[in-house]
């Protein structure tokens, strides 16, 4: 009987799949970032269907378009056609949302704990919590998805995987964001929602660029930390 023997030098024990070229721990969570960017990409397009052809039906994009963030845009923006009292209440596409930003952190965590392991298990929790806040109070909970980008982005700056630019655009997204965020209990304001509105794309930037390092590190090429 014939033994194979590995003669690359190389121990694939450790990818979790039979594969030795693939992980799928950060496929998986990388497949969870560029969808979490997608939901909120489809929102940003529908609003700008709206707009130019106002009283269209978007038919099933009708339901991307509430997410949180781009209810709260809205708001500031003065935009009568938004109720208020869709922040108050439980919406699944903030829980999916969630959920998915969870999944993520996941993946960050597995690239990041060598950095900072209290950083990162603070930020892979939030999303949690947060799903289990907001079940619980219909309104609190959410922000957790921007304070663990802010965790996690601050964790990045020492990181050579990611790289200072992926970094910074998670600080400043999760900063306007959250300041979109508790202003949106004020006064519809243009400076306010511009801010938001950066902040939204900022955050779409950052989860589509987290998704490549993610895919990049689950298709096997490995670089410093």
């Amino acid at each position: 009987m014939q033994t194979s023997i590995n003669t690359t030098g190389k121990d694939w024990s450790d990818t979790g799949t039979a594969h030795p070229g693939l992980d799928w721990r950060y496929l998986i969570t990388g497949g969870a970032a560029l969808c979490t960017g997608l939901i909120f990409l489809v929102a940003v397009l529908d609003l700008a269907l709206r707009h130019i052809q106002p009283g269209i039906r978007a038919g099933w994009l009708s339901f991307m378009q509430n997410n949180w963030l781009a209810v709260i845009f809205k708001l500031l923006a003065g935009d009568d056609a938004v109720r208020p009292d869709l922040l108050y209440r439980i919406n699944l596409l903030d829980i999916i949302i969630l959920a998915l930003v969870g999944i993520t952190f996941i993946g960050l965590f597995s690239a990041l704990r060598e950095i900072s392991i209290i950083g990162s298990l603070i930020a892979v929790a939030l999303p949690f919590l947060g799903i289990l806040l907001f079940i619980a109070t219909k309104t609190a909970g959410r922000c957790g998805v921007m304070g663990a980008e802010l965790v996690i982005s601050i964790v990045m700056l020492k990181s050579q995987r990611f790289g200072k630019g992926i970094a910074w655009a998670g600080i400043i997204s999760s900063v306007l964001l959250l300041a979109g965020d508790i202003g949106a209990s004020t006064a519809p304001s243009v400076i306010l929602a511009v801010l938001m509105g950066i902040g939204y794309i900022l955050l779409m930037l950052w989860l589509f660029l987290v998704a490549g390092k993610l895919f990049s590190l689950g298709s096997g090429s490995r670089s410093t930390k």
